[in-house]
């Protein structure tokens, strides 16, 4: 998904058995590992590899390849994995011409919701120039989700205002519906006042970087 640069890449395979000693591996996630082929810590992004200032909260990106049998997501496998590792991390399963990313953010030791592409048979980004890890980590990020970040907020508020938003989004949906659907005027009132009140809130998070 990523064309990382080449002083970023580790290629280091792991043997799945110990994988599973690691993460102290469940039924489930020993399921999904026969679908795996190989499993490889592709690249490591820090401040060495990526010629960038450190940071206390996201001090290195793991990037792992994980080869299928067949174009299947090992979902269970790879949230044991992620849990198990401590550092931010990045996973791109691929099987034969297509290819699938996943990643949470990482708050402390708590995850966030996992967000996934599709399975995909395209050209790998090329990634900018960056002058911390935080910096790319957000640059992945906004390949995931349906806003762009803006310059000047975190990755911790980037992520906050995304959440608002694609909640924001629900709201919308869901009251528009309602106001199609129904027929007494007065309710009909309060819905499209609640309509406009979520509108002008979705509006402040997409021009503002005030969370």
């Amino acid at each position: 998904m990523f064309n990382f640069s080449s002083k970023t890449v580790v290629d280091r395979k792991f043997k799945i058995t110990d994988l599973y000693k690691q993460m102290s591996a469940s039924k489930e996630a020993k399921k999904d590992g026969t679908m795996i082929e190989s499993i490889v810590l592709k690249n490591v992004l820090s401040p060495t590899t990526l010629y960038c200032d450190a940071d206390k909260a996201i001090k290195e990106i793991y990037v792992f390849e994980i080869t299928v049998k067949e174009r299947y997501v090992p979902e269970t496998f790879i949230k044991e994995l992620d849990k198990s590792i401590k550092l931010h991390t990045l996973f791109n399963v691929k099987h034969e011409d297509y290819e699938l990313s996943m990643i949470s953010y990482k708050l402390g030791t708590q995850k966030g919701k996992y967000w996934q592409t599709n399975w995909e048979n395209e050209d790998d980004h090329d990634v900018p120039l960056v002058s911390s890890v935080p910096e790319m980590y957000k640059y992945i990020l906004s390949k995931f989700l349906a806003y762009p970040p803006f310059e000047s907020e975190s990755v911790e508020e980037y992520v906050k205002r995304y959440n608002m938003l694609a909640k924001l989004d629900f709201q919308i949906g869901k009251t528009t519906s309602a106001i199609a659907h129904e027929t007494q005027s007065k309710k009909r009132f309060e819905y499209n006042a609640r309509l406009k009140e979520y509108k002008v809130e979705r509006e402040r998070f997409l021009k503002s970087d005030e969370i």
